[in-house]
């Protein structure tokens, strides 16, 4: 009998996926190279969202709205590419330990946003 609050596969996904995105997005932002971040970062939010889509799309009983997986897709990029932007003068270990720390802030906040308060706004 599992008797943990936690749910340990999906926390270990979610830590996957955000290590994932900052691996991605500091490949792509060796040199400082803006366009390929952001490049990057749309490729990683598109990938994302069309991952999350297939999943969301194959349960029969669909209980979560399709905002969440645009949000939650959207939302850890975007605070993984504004840490990156804002770390530049940080030493490389602190840099990327914050970078991925923001990444998983920023995928539970979008899960979050998008699971709890934007369904009930959009229809």
């Amino acid at each position: 009998m599992n008797s943990s609050a936690v749910d340990i596969p999906a926390l270990l996904l979610a830590v996957g996926i955000s290590l994932a995105i900052t691996t991605a997005l500091a490949l792509a932002n060796r040199g400082e190279n803006n366009r390929r971040a952001w490049s990057a970062g749309g490729a990683m939010a598109a990938l994302l969202v069309v991952l999350g889509l297939f999943d969301l799309l194959r349960e029969s009983p669909r209980e979560t709205h399709l905002v969440t997986v645009f949000i939650g897709a959207a939302l850890p990029v975007l605070f993984a590419i504004g840490a990156i932007r804002g770390t530049r003068r940080v030493r490389p270990w602190l840099r990327w330990t914050l970078v991925f720390a923001a990444t998983v802030v920023g995928l539970f906040s979008g899960l979050q946003l998008g699971a709890a308060i934007l369904p009930r706004y959009l229809p």
